[in-house]
């Protein structure tokens, strides 16, 4: 990969992020992020927890089956959670471990909707 000027990161990530926003997706993986724009995984992670701290969007925790691998909990970041859930799909008990969570993300609403509402700049509002 080549360096990247952290003004370019900026620019791409936050187009990766509008065109999420104005898309039908609603919950996705740091990864998908990272695989979209090229741009290493941990640049990815911490552009979404400056993100997160002004409230633009959740970063929430999933927890997969242990045997057939369905997403059977999600819970925010910092909530507790019974460890101990049977899952819905094959029946299996599982045991989390709060360190075995996957991140995944959800776009907060007026983060969301602030997308669709934007008016490209014209040349006369370009004009000073």
């Amino acid at each position: 990969m080549r360096d990247i000027k952290p003004w370019e990161v900026n620019k791409i990530f936050n187009e990766a992020l509008e065109t999420i926003a104005v898309s039908q997706v609603k919950k996705f993986y740091p990864s998908y992020i990272a695989k979209m724009t090229e741009l290493p995984l941990g640049v990815v992670i911490n552009k979404l927890k400056e993100l997160e701290e002004q409230e633009a969007l959740k970063i929430k925790h999933e927890f997969l089956c242990e045997e057939c691998c369905r997403s059977i909990l999600t819970v925010n970041q910092n909530d507790f959670f019974d460890p101990e859930v049977t899952c819905l799909y094959c029946g299996t008990e599982n045991n989390f471990d709060p360190l075995d969570a996957i991140p995944i993300i959800e776009l907060d609403d007026g983060y969301r909707e602030s997308f669709s509402k934007k008016k490209p700049l014209t040349r006369e509002l370009m004009l000073v």
